[in-house]
């Protein structure tokens, strides 16, 4: 086996704490007993379509314990005039210090140093949940702590036609790039208005700053860069979207040069894994996936915490791309129906198969397939918790219908399927930073899930929504900094 091992490897590795590294088939293995540090879940990907929704008008969050719930009435969410510009002051901040990253600070009490990191490696406090508002070619920033939608943008100078889909969130969450799969663009957006930039130079940012408060393109000062791609149809257009960590500066606290890797189509069965510097949205290696084998682009991606980026030709191979060296290895599914997928934190990457089909893993480290017994859904979107406990989206048709199938990865056995009073198509699957399961329905909302009471918390997003990756950053940081 060709484990990852250069010197950008054994710094991630590094980061970590006092490791045990080495080149060979065990340094995976070793170097996964041995992370410690924190935060939650990995998430899943995608579909081939993009449907119609219902839409609510009101956004209030209501507690679903079998008895309430909130229906969502047809409409359409993406008509009217944009609503007036809202300026933010400069300086406003919604989470910690975005000018360092830090999370607090502490004295080594030998030299009187600080600490940026207060003894941790960049983990943030707060974290927002992003999703796709499919037709309307927008995303909505919900606060996962309140449950309050603070911000909506357009994602793509075409709102109408950009079939926005894919959110992924960088590894501090300060960050959020969506892709466009009919507008063939990536669009960045910043959580936290000190990370805006004041384009009009008027002493202040104006971005949005709720539901209603969507700006027209190119005057929301969150919205940081879009970059177009060469997708040749809409079937080949961006989807697989993830963020890869960069390298971690313990003088600022901060991970820098971070990526964005991104899969499309330029040509019937030739698809592109792109990278992107995550700064600037430059398009800066491109990986070619020769003998394509389906019409649709690169389905889902995530970064592990060992230089890997995997992705998937859906329904058909999984695929490792060194992100050092841009080396490729393929390999065949083995009759798994690839289609949501994540990463957990050994490195293994975990399925949400589709057409009644079992979850499954990849273990990264002897190269084999396993599939979990008595899981046959209709699986999409997956999200993988700090615990092990691996969280599956279910369409109904399966053998428990519509809901979300939970199952340990420790013991690679099912655990509980959950159903929801309301229930349409769940799609994506995401992790907060408090460790809350959080559920995205394409039909307008989603579900705040305690993974501890199973207590059920519905919040009414309008519009429908095809989202998928890792919608809060809590993927990414599990996979990177695990507990």
């Amino acid at each position: 086996m060709d484990l990852h091992c250069t010197t950008r490897g054994l710094l991630l590795l590094g980061i970590h704490g006092a490791l045990a590294v080495g080149c060979g088939d065990d340094s995976r293995a070793s170097a996964s007993a041995a992370q410690t540090d924190a935060s939650a879940s990995a998430t899943g990907t995608g579909s081939a379509g993009t449907g119609t929704g219902s839409a609510t008008d009101t956004a209030t969050p209501t507690t679903s314990d079998g008895s309430a719930s909130q229906s969502a009435s047809q409409g359409d969410s993406s008509s009217g005039d944009p609503p007036t510009t809202t300026n933010a002051s400069l300086g406003t901040s919604t989470g910690e210090d975005a000018s360092t990253g830090a999370v607090g600070s502490s004295s080594d009490g030998t030299t009187g140093a600080v600490d940026p990191c207060a003894g941790g490696m960049g983990d943030f406090d707060f974290s927002y949940l992003w999703v796709a508002n499919t037709s309307q070619g927008s995303v909505s920033k919900i606060n996962t702590k309140t449950l309050l939608e603070e911000g909506r943008y357009y994602a793509d100078p075409n709102p109408g036609n950009a079939s926005t889909s894919r959110t992924s969130v960088n590894i501090d969450g300060h960050f959020v790039v969506v892709s466009n799969r009919a507008g063939y663009s990536l669009t960045k957006i910043a959580a936290n208005v000190d990370d805006c930039v004041d384009k009009n130079a008027d002493g202040m940012i104006t971005t949005s700053q709720n539901k209603d408060d969507l700006l027209p393109w190119g005057t929301d000062e969150c919205v940081l860069w879009n970059t177009a791609v060469n997708s040749y149809s809409y079937n080949g257009g961006p989807r697989g979207t993830a963020w890869a960590p960069g390298e971690f500066n313990k003088e600022t606290c901060k991970y820098e040069n971070q990526k964005v890797w991104v899969g499309w189509m330029d040509a019937p069965l030739h698809a592109i894994l792109g990278r992107f510097d995550g700064e600037t949205g430059v398009q800066d290696a491109t990986v070619p996936l020769d003998n394509w084998t389906s019409q649709i682009s690169p389905y889902g991606a995530a970064a592990d915490g060992f230089g890997y980026i995997w992705t998937i030709n859906v329904y058909q191979e999984l695929i490792r791309i060194d992100t050092d060296t841009l080396e490729v290895k393929r390999y065949p599914s083995g009759g798994i129906n690839f289609y949501g997928m994540t990463v957990d934190a050994k490195g293994n990457p975990w399925f949400g198969p589709y057409s009644n089909g079992a979850v499954a893993m990849f273990d990264a480290q002897t190269e084999t397939f396993a599939q979990i017994p008595n899981t046959n859904e209709n699986h999409r979107g997956v999200a993988v918790a700090a615990d092990g406990m691996v969280w599956v989206a279910s369409n109904a048709g399966g053998t428990h219908g519509c809901g979300l199938n939970q199952i340990d990865s420790n013991t690679m056995t099912a655990v509980q399927f959950h159903t929801f009073p309301q229930c349409g198509t769940p799609v994506g699957v995401s992790i907060d930073v408090d460790g809350f399961v959080w559920m995205v329905d394409h039909s307008g909302w989603a579900y705040r899930i305690d993974p501890n009471t199973y207590e059920k918390t519905q919040v009414i997003v309008p519009g429908d929504h095809y989202t998928y990756s890792d919608m809060t950053g809590g993927g990414l940081q599990n996979a990177i900094i695990p507990k």
